[in-house]
């Protein structure tokens, strides 16, 4: 079905024990590294690009060892971020690694190669395809109906699970009646800009693992490997070499949101250039130079909800928490959603069709609507924290990225040196 439109330390969760005699799945050579959404462009749009953080790929670990290796061999891995000021000065050195054991690196992956990787393990029969969800009702009997633009009969469903973005259809039924969001994400007034280019754009002396983020008085830009060498299996536990393509991004502050579908792309190139005229990075003079900018990315994000669940309907990802992309952790957060999630679900489910004996005060759901509703709420009780914590440091990294004056773009940069 379709809806239309770090903190690294984790709490401890059951995981599944790992069978060492499973053979990772490990992608083709034909597409190791590469995102066939782009591999037949020179240039295209950001919006194919994610990051996943080490706590991540760890959920993806618990999950299947097959799916986390296939989507860490998919995506280039990143040791550090390398902070750097306009006049090229190197200002700090922030880890992309989790230090434990196995030593995990944050992976640069195509984000349709993340869809796929996953999906690839799901069988076709179990998916129903080609429906776009325009609503919910519910039943007498406490199940959720969802309603299909199509006008084909309704699925009653248990459990409603909205993973539908920031600008999510299924929220309404969480934090209201359905009819109006009376929490919609809120544009943060920046807007980004990015794409690919050959890695041949970047210096011959690039240190692998490294990703380059440069600040400056107008806005932000950052640049590296997006791709690994053919047959660089690295199971994001090493740094292997890059591939044929980098990827660049450049956010920038805009005091009114801006038409995503019409806009002058000329216009937005020239800013672009404008923006960085003067940075001595010569990589990123090279990219200015040739970039093409065909979309642009408002940035959303979402005010703390009241609560991710109400009537056997409950939030993960973006719908509940669409956070700064300077979090580094939009993608992980919503793998821990799923995993926290389904590990509550389990239990309570478990605990419901046993008809277990409950000690003194103890809660046991009794029907699988109420199963539901505990493990919902056990999810958004240990989830919330978390996420709260993490978005509210992004807020403060994305405050970086506006426009600054002489004496603020010098304060920003102290700021970033010590820490």
């Amino acid at each position: 079905m379709r809806l239309p439109e770090e903190d690294s330390v984790q709490a401890p969760l059951p995981t599944k024990p790992q069978d060492q005699s499973q053979t990772p799945l490990v992608p083709p050579s034909d597409w190791v590294g590469s995102d066939a959404a782009h591999s037949h462009r020179r240039f295209v749009t950001l919006r194919l690009q994610a990051n996943i953080a080490p706590n991540g790929l760890s959920v993806l670990r618990d999950l299947d060892e097959a799916i986390f290796a296939q989507v860490a061999n998919s995506g280039y891995p990143v040791s550090h971020f390398e902070l750097k000021s306009a006049y090229g000065w190197s200002l700090a050195r922030i880890g992309a690694t989790n230090h434990q054991d196995p030593e995990l690196h944050t992976v640069l992956i195509g984000r349709q190669r993340l869809w796929d990787c996953p999906r690839d393990h799901v069988p076709d029969d179990t998916i129903l395809d080609n429906k776009i969800v325009v609503g919910l009702s519910f039943t007498r009997d406490q199940k959720s109906r969802v309603e299909f633009a199509d006008g084909s009969p309704g699925l009653e469903v248990d459990l409603v699970i909205g993973a539908d973005g920031a600008k999510s259809v299924v929220k309404r039924y969480v934090t209201g009646n359905g009819t109006v969001d009376e929490h919609p994400a809120v544009f943060d007034g920046l807007v980004g800009v990015g794409g690919f280019v050959p890695s041949s754009y970047l210096s011959k002396k690039e240190p692998r693992g490294r990703m380059t983020v440069t600040f400056g008085s107008q806005g932000f830009f950052g640049y590296g490997p997006s791709t690994i060498a053919p047959q660089s299996n690295h199971f994001a536990e090493c740094i292997v070499p890059m591939g044929d393509e980098a990827v660049w991004w450049s956010s920038y502050e805009c005091k009114d949101l801006p038409d995503t579908r019409n806009f002058d792309q000329v216009d937005i190139r020239r800013q672009l250039r404008k923006r960085h005229a003067g940075w001595t990075d010569p990589v990123i003079q090279k990219i200015v130079d040739d970039a093409v900018v065909d979309s642009i990315y408002p940035t959303w994000i979402m005010p703390d909800l009241p609560t991710w669940h109400a009537r056997g309907v409950v939030l993960i990802g973006d719908a509940a928490h669409a956070m700064q992309p300077s979090s580094g952790q939009g993608a992980s957060q919503g793998l821990e959603d799923a995993q926290i999630l389904s590990i509550f679900l389990a239990h309570c489910l478990e605990k419901c069709h046993s008809q277990s004996v409950p000690h003194a005060g103890a809660q046991i759901p009794g029907t699988i609507s109420e199963a539901v509703d505990q493990a919902s709420k056990n999810y958004f009780e240990m989830r919330q924290p978390r996420v709260k914590k993490i978005t509210d440091r992004a807020k403060q990294m994305g405050d970086v990225k506006r426009k600054k004056g002489f004496f603020e773009e010098w304060f920003t940069y102290l700021i970033l040196w010590i820490i």
